[in-house]
C-alpha cells in the first residue's frame, strides 16, 4: 500500500470513537500546567513525530537525495 496516499478517517466522529471518552482527571491535570510547558510539550511531541516520519521514510527510500525526502514528508504531512 502507498503509505503517502493511504488516509485514515479523520472525521471528528471516527477521532471520537478511536479515542474513546474524555478522561476528566486527566482533563484537570493538564489544566494546571503552565500554557506555556503544554506548548513546549506539544512541539517535543511534534518533532518525535517527524523525526520517526523522516527515518521511516529513509528506510524505505534510501536512494531519494534529502530535498526528495523532504519533499516526500511534506506529501505525507498533507
Amino acid at each position: 500500500m502507498d503509505e503517502i496516499n493511504a488516509c485514515p478517517d479523520l472525521s471528528f466522529e471516527a477521532l471520537k470513537r478511536r479515542l474513546g471518552p474524555a478522561d476528566t482527571t486527566q482533563i484537570r491535570l493538564l489544566l494546571k500546567v503552565p500554557p506555556i510547558q503544554r506548548l513546549k510539550t506539544m512541539l517535543d511531541m511534534q518533532g518525535v513525530i517527524l523525526n520517526t516520519w523522516h527515518a521511516r521514510l529513509r528506510h524505505a527510500h534510501p536512494e531519494l537525495a534529502d530535498l526528495d525526502l523532504c519533499h516526500l514528508l511534506f506529501r505525507r504531512l498533507q
